[in-house]
């Protein structure tokens, strides 16, 4: 038989008890803190506050052009009015929305959901920008040296999609990127019209002012990489060239079945110049339906090949030297507020060759601007664009160049942070 133990005993038992669930709760705090501070070190998570940012950008151009109403119309047009959000919940997550309404109906451009495990790996899934082409991917249009991407990017690139993407980012450690990116090929956000996913991996090296964490003064930067698009497409046209203002001025052939593109690129930085070269080439397969019934084989043609190349060439007269996809800002001295870029582009590209019925297509290129930062969240542009046709546009049979005249107002929110 057990005695019950004494009033005294039984309150010094308990308070024992109270003492090391106590100190067992805390060493359980302390050793799950210790763990998210190991796998998440991008924000201390007692210090964290959730962030949610609007999103605005509205670019108004005065727009010229050699053959109005067949390439454009003369005047004043609303080039870009995007309107988003950017939502940070934690250290480790982020959410980000964004639409296009300067186009007939509104467009969605971006609406992902991204994780970051750790301070250089970020996995995301939804719908935002292909990896492909450092111009694209790496730099926003509306703060590029020469407005709008060029001529080359516009075709090649796999633009958006929706899919799962993980990226690695570069360290002054280990200085390699890396994207591989699954994802529906289509630009069609609200479904896959391919016959299979689309894969997209991309392989850079970058030093120096190229990091994306690089202080504006580093001296010298450098960006080397490589990447491959591979699909297979179902009806629709190849690669197809544009002018600045969208003017398509070459139809590709309808392509089918297999699909690859390949790029590589350069970004150099020597204090205030920034140069970039991008060389491209598209093989695309091509394949007739000649009766109808999309269970019985297709009829298989020659397929086409497509490649370009783009150089261009950006100084820095007044501010602070460029640093990878931050906004130029001044150095606070000089006569001129703001910061003014001089920039400059020569392109070529060659389209549909090789196949015996397709008649092929080309263009030389070049463009001229003059960029004026003039605060964080405001610049004003002027740029001239001359393009050569191999091949007359259908809509005009005699015309063998465009030439287009434009000056552009940009604004945009939130405004950046000051670099150190």
């Amino acid at each position: 038989m057990q005695h019950p133990l004494p009033p005294r005993r039984v309150q010094l038992t308990s308070r024992v008890h109270t003492r090391m669930r106590r100190q067992l709760s805390r060493l359980a705090k302390r050793s799950a803190l210790a763990l998210l501070g190991t796998s998440l070190p991008l924000t201390s998570a007692a210090a964290f506050e959730p962030e949610i940012q609007p999103l605005l950008v509205g670019e108004a151009d005065a727009r010229v052009h050699s053959a109005e109403r067949v390439e454009g119309e003369d005047g004043f047009a609303i080039a870009r009015l995007r309107l988003g959000a950017r939502a940070q919940l934690a250290p480790w997550f982020i959410a980000v929305g964004q639409a296009e309404w300067a186009l007939e109906k509104p467009v969605l451009l971006d609406a992902y959901a991204a994780v970051r495990p750790s301070a250089e790996w970020e996995i995301s899934m939804g719908a935002r920008k292909t990896p492909l082409f450092a111009s694209a991917r790496d730099d926003v249009v509306w703060m590029l040296p020469v407005p709008e991407r060029s001529m080359v990017t516009r075709a090649f690139w796999p633009s958006r999609d929706v899919g799962i993407e993980v990226h690695r980012f570069p360290t002054p450690s280990l200085p390699i990127e890396v994207w591989v990116r699954g994802g529906n090929g289509s630009g069609n956000v609200l479904g896959n019209d391919n016959s299979d996913y689309s894969i997209d991996a991309r392989l850079d090296a970058a030093f120096g002012r190229a990091l994306p964490t690089a202080s504006a003064t580093t001296l010298l930067g450098l960006r080397l990489g490589a990447g491959v698009h591979a699909e297979a497409a179902e009806d629709r046209p190849g690669v197809r060239a544009t002018t600045a203002d969208g003017f398509l001025f070459y139809r590709s052939p309808t392509v089918f079945g297999p699909r690859r593109v390949m790029e590589a690129h350069l970004v150099a930085f020597a204090g205030p110049v920034k140069l970039t070269a991008e060389v491209t080439y598209a093989h695309e397969s091509r394949a007739r339906d000649t009766d109808g019934n999309p269970a019985t084989p297709r009829v298989s043609q020659d397929p086409i090949n497509s490649s370009g190349m783009m150089f261009e060439v950006a100084w820095m007269a007044v501010g602070a030297w460029r640093t990878p996809g931050v906004w130029p800002t001044s150095t606070g001295s000089g006569p001129l507020p703001g910061a003014l870029e001089v920039a400059g582009r020569f392109e070529r590209i060659d389209l549909a060759r090789g196949a015996s019925d397709v008649t092929p297509g080309g263009a030389t290129a070049g463009a001229a601007a003059v960029r004026w930062w003039a605060t964080p969240f405001a610049a004003l542009s002027a740029a001239g664009y001359m393009t050569y046709y191999d091949l007359p546009p259908i809509e005009s049979p005699e015309t063998t160049y465009s030439l287009i005249g434009l000056v552009r107002a940009t604004f945009h929110i939130p405004v950046p942070r000051p670099r150190s």
